[in-house]
Formats: C-alpha cells, sequence, structure tokens
C-alpha cells in the first residue's frame, strides 16, 4: 500500500482503491489530532486506516471525519471508519447531512439511466453530529456552497496558501478536467457549472479534486478552461 502523499503542510492524500489518483481521501492535521475528508468507498477504510497509523495515528487521533457529498464513493467507507475510530465528529452541510443520516433519498442524477439504475439505492444511514455552512471552517478550511453535482456539495478553501479541495465541483475521470466530474453524474448539470464558476473568484494556487491528479502548475486556467468548455 503506498504511503499518504503530502500535498502541503498537515495536508495528506490517500489513494481510495488501488488505481492512483482514481478516487482521493484526504488527512488534516490539526493540533488536537486529524480530519478526514471524505471516505472512498466500503474496501477504502483499510487504507485509511494504514494511512493514519503510518503517520504514527491510531483511532483514537481521528478527531472528525467531513463529507463534502453523499455519492457513495466519498461516503461508502463512512460506517467502517466509525467502527474503527467511533468517537470521531461527522460533518457535512445541512442537505448532505439529511442524506448521508438517512433522513432523505439520494438526489436523482440528471441521466435517466442512471437515475433508473440508482433507484432503489440506499444513502448509509449514519447521523452526522456537525451541520456546517457556508463560511464555516473545516480543520482550518473555509467552506464554499457548490451545489450542482450534489443539491449540498461543498468545496473547502485554506486561504493562507490558497489550497483549494474541489471535491466533484471538478474531476478528472478518467482523464480532462470537467466540471462536476461527468455530467452524467450530477443532480443539477447547470448549477454545478454556476458552481465551478464561482470557484474561480477564489484565490488558489493548488487544487486537489476528488478525481484526478493534484494541479500544482496553472491550476486556476486549468479550472477555468473547463469551465468554458463546459456545454452544460
Amino acid at each position: 500500500m503506498a504511503a499518504p502523499e503530502k500535498i502541503a503542510s498537515g495536508v495528506y492524500r490517500v489513494d481510495a482503491i488501488g488505481l492512483k489518483n482514481a478516487i482521493n481521501v484526504l488527512l488534516l492535521q490539526n493540533d488536537d489530532g486529524w480530519t478526514v475528508v471524505d471516505t472512498g468507498v466500503e474496501s477504502s477504510v483499510e487504507r485509511i486506516r494504514g494511512a493514519l497509523q503510518s503517520l504514527g495515528s491510531g483511532p483514537e487521533d481521528l478527531k472528525r471525519i467531513f463529507i463534502t457529498h453523499q455519492h457513495d464513493d466519498h461516503t461508502g467507507g463512512l460506517s467502517g471508519l466509525l467502527e474503527w475510530a467511533p468517537r470521531a465528529e461527522v460533518g457535512a452541510s445541512a442537505h448532505e447531512a439529511e442524506v448521508v443520516s438517512g433522513a432523505r433519498r439520494y438526489d436523482p442524477a440528471s441521466n435517466p439511466v442512471l437515475r433508473y439504475l440508482s433507484r432503489n439505492a440506499e444513502p448509509p444511514g449514519v447521523p452526522v453530529g456537525k451541520v456546517l455552512r457556508e463560511g464555516d471552517l473545516v480543520s482550518g478550511f473555509r467552506l464554499i456552497s457548490t451545489p450542482g453535482h450534489t443539491l449540498g456539495h461543498v468545496s473547502l478553501l485554506r486561504d493562507e496558501d490558497g489550497l483549494l479541495l474541489t471535491a466533484d465541483a471538478f474531476g478528472s475521470l478518467p482523464r480532462g478536467i470537467r466540471v462536476g466530474v461527468l455530467k452524467a453524474f450530477c443532480a443539477d448539470p447547470p448549477l454545478a457549472k454556476r458552481s465551478a464558476a464561482k470557484l474561480l473568484a477564489e484565490d488558489f494556487s493548488t487544487v486537489v479534486m476528488g478525481h484526478g491528479k493534484v494541479l500544482r502548475t496553472n491550476a486556476k486556467e486549468r479550472l477555468r478552461a473547463a469551465v468554458e468548455r463546459c456545454r452544460y
């Protein structure tokens, strides 16, 4: 298993599955321990645990789990991670918290085929202890509301060094940066495009997406080009 990749001070990226950069999980270091941003799929738990252990930490050091949005490639490991670290606090935006907890069903995809295939899918059913809103801080990162991929989707920005975590507001899967990763996955593609454009108004220099390589060179220009190409 590959060691976690250090992105910046106190920020590490973990490959949630065996394919490099396919699904990214972030570890944020705090004075009191760690915050995990998203949890990958069910099989990602061992990878996240191993990454924390390689950094000298155990279950008692995992203080918070923050979920950027409801999709199961971001929440699939949530239950298993809480079995390992049951005292970790789960956080999300208000809409996503309702879905993750099971109070609301998944947002339907805009694509009719995906909508049909996922019609019986059940949310994780995990209670969310902390609901966050735009402007709130997650381990030093400012929460930015970026709905569209899902209706409560959020991104995170650390203003002090311009490190932007877009989650699925942008993504590269399998190649090429796109708004919302793929149109078919978005609950509201035009809203996803407006949220992507909103992020361009922020001051950032390095970008970590939910899917794809870390962008360190010309990051804003590359995201801007993706918005300009987008025809949602």
